[in-house]
């Protein structure tokens, strides 16, 4: 035991001399120096620093310099690489860009200049030249053509040597242009051929409607713009500047009313009719708000008066119908005529925005399209209606989106035909293959612009940046009426506006529309102007399996049995004759009726409605009530 103990004691004693010897030997041994001792307080300590200090900069200086070297060689060994990246990229039909940067929308531009290839300063984060592309924001300024973004240099050799300089100083790895340099659209600044870069790209106009072009923009020539806006600019009336003036000033000074902040609840009793308020929860979990007028006390007590169902239309609510005032607005119009009056209110909306488990913030809340409220939302408050009326029947009137989800319904759960009378169908939207909407027209899958709209709209609740609101007829609607509010304001520049307008109720509906619908709901439109009126189409794959077959099924219009009244006008940008003559002829019980000079929304706020569309409805109802009575007596 004890030999054992001994041994150990002296392996960790040569175990610790090794090492303190290793640790005061190591930087003589670095600067090859003989290992004998000297004294700290001679003269040759000293000198024996400065040794040690000179080598260690000579190492650290030929390290560098190997570094350096090493590259060189790499830079060197990579230029051919360097050269075929850089050649594909200046090819417009091979600059293609990867999915990611697809899904992101990042567009680069790669400028070619006439200076050798080599005389380029390179960024070492990137395989190109350091001045050799530009950022760009998307479908914003775009380049005119493929020639002269291949051959248009951006700077003289003097200047670009200046401009190399400056980046070299400030290692900055994008271009820096000065205020005096950057001139948007220009191209050439003087004889001598001098170029400067064209940053912003270049546009396009029709008719005061710009857009940028480039390999990248879906806009190529004047005709695109034209193409898609040619049909609505032409039905818009052309205000003098006269006439723009006094329309602001009456839209500012019917702003200050106060309806413009009440809801339909309030604008109801302040015109002192009593109204109701109803819930009502789908077999999919969401909560929908019914309003009701009942009929008076009197005629209640006599007999059970008819039903009347209103159905508000796209980005709409139940305010709809009663914003333009007694006298005017329909829902007042059958209240005075003792109808059972009920106005709905489809999932997403600002009285339907609940749900028994999804919340409006998330987006889940708003994955449905106008299939969901054909097949859950109207049911529900259809037989709500009616059970709380104990009736077994009730008319429908339908505007816009209204119809939409009336024939889709009706189409596809033939039981509903039964519970209906009759159906008033206001500018009806369902085959819109000829459609004015510039919106409608660039939502649709086979437009260029899809793909960038698609992404830009996203797959929530349908709330377009002011910037989209522009470009699909805002800036077409500031030229027409000079007025910002109607301009920004995504209802009137998706349906078009004509001169039936009272400016009063303008800033009414400014206030009251968009009431809130889901992105998909915009796109299944877009979807019935590339094909047809059919289910929303999530793409083979998913149709696949939702439908069972790659197409999504179309809605059959000769299953729907209701006797339905179409009207219809010429200047309607979503509901065109062609369209609604198609409507009429597949339906097995239909009449049409054309109303002259007006827009979409006419049907819902036109002074002129009343005369135009409304007492023509009212009498259809009377004159098939009597003949019911007739038929019972």
């Amino acid at each position: 035991m004890k030999v054992c103990l001994v041994v150990c004691l002296g392996l960790a004693h040569l175990a610790a001399a090794s090492i303190f010897k290793r640790h005061h030997e190591r930087p003589m041994q670095a600067l090859n120096l003989p290992l004998t001792y000297i004294d700290p307080t001679s003269y040759k300590y000293g000198q024996l620093l400065d040794q040690q200090q000179q080598l260690q900069y000579q190492r650290q200086k030929t390290l560098s310099e190997d570094r350096s070297q090493e590259r060189k060689y790499q830079d060197r060994n990579s230029q051919e690489v360097r050269e075929s990246r850089y050649n594909e990229y200046l090819n417009p039909e091979t600059a293609e860009i990867s999915s990611h940067e697809a899904d992101e929308q990042i567009r680069v531009n790669i400028v070619e200049y006439q200076r050798p290839l080599e005389s380029q300063i390179w960024n070492q984060h990137s395989a190109l030249p350091i001045s050799s592309y530009l950022v760009q924001e998307p479908q914003l300024y775009q380049r005119s053509s493929q020639e002269e973004m291949k051959h248009q240099p951006l700077r003289s050799s003097e200047e670009q040597m200046k401009y190399q300089t400056k980046l070299r100083s400030k290692d900055q790895y994008q271009p820096q242009y000065s205020k005096d340099q950057v001139k948007p659209y220009q191209k050439k600044r003087s004889d001598d051929q001098k170029y400067y870069p064209a940053v912003y790209g270049d546009n396009v106009e029709w008719s005061g409607i710009r857009m940028a072009v480039g390999p990248h923009s879906p806009i190529a020539e004047q005709k695109d713009i034209e193409r898609i806006f040619a049909d609505a600019y032409n039905t818009v009336k052309d205000f003098t500047e006269e006439e723009k003036k006094t329309f602001h000033q009456m839209y500012m000074a019917a702003a200050e009313n106060e309806d413009t902040h009440l809801n339909v609840t309030q604008l109801l009793q302040k015109h002192q009719y009593i109204v109701e308020e109803h819930t009502v929860k789908t077999d999919d979990g969401y909560i929908l708000t019914l309003f009701r007028i009942p009929p008076k006390q009197k005629t209640r007590d006599v007999q059970k008066r008819p039903v009347v169902f209103l159905m508000h239309g796209l980005l709409g609510s139940a305010d709809d119908w009663v914003l333009s005032g007694p006298g005017v607005g329909l829902a007042y119009l059958l209240a005075d005529a003792d109808y059972d009056v009920w106005m709905g209110n489809a999932r997403g909306n600002k009285y339907s925005r609940r749900h028994v488990s999804k919340h409006p913030a998330q987006p889940d809340f708003w994955q449905f399209s106008n299939d969901e409220i054909a097949l859950h939302d109207l049911p529900a408050m259809i037989d709500y209606a009616l059970n709380t009326t104990q009736q077994e029947k009730m008319y429908y009137v339908g505007f816009s989106e209204g119809t939409t989800t009336f024939f889709a319904l009706a189409s596809s759960r033939p039981v509903y035909n039964d519970k209906i009378i009759m159906m008033h169908a206001l500018s009806p939207m369902v085959y819109m293959s000829h459609t004015r909407s510039p919106l409608l027209k660039m939502i649709a899958p086979n437009s260029p612009f899809y793909e960038r709209l698609h992404q830009i709209l996203g797959h929530s609740e349908f709330k377009p940046t002011k910037e989209v609101i522009q470009t699909i007829g805002g800036d077409m609607l500031a030229k027409k009426f000079g007025c910002e509010h109607v301009a920004s304001n995504v209802n009137l520049v998706m349906s078009g506006m004509v001169d039936n307008y009272d400016p009063k109720i303008v800033p009414m509906i400014t206030s009251h529309l968009p009431a809130g619908a889901s992105t998909r709901q915009i796109k299944q439109y877009g979807q019935a102007v590339a094909t047809t009126f059919r289910r929303y189409d999530y793409g083979p794959a998913i149709n696949m399996k939702v439908y069972g077959s790659e197409q999504a099924p179309k809605y059959q219009m000769s299953a729907v049995r209701v006797p339905v009244t179409l009207y219809y006008s010429t200047e309607d940008w979503l509901a065109q004759p062609a369209d609604v003559e198609q409507l009429r002829s597949e339906l097995p019980r239909a009449e049409s009726y054309q109303v002259p000079q007006f827009s979409h929304l006419d049907f819902q706020f036109s002074k002129n409605a009343p005369e135009a569309v409304y007492q023509r409805l009212i009498a259809s109802i009377e004159k098939n009530q009597e003949q019911k009575q007739q038929y019972q007596l």
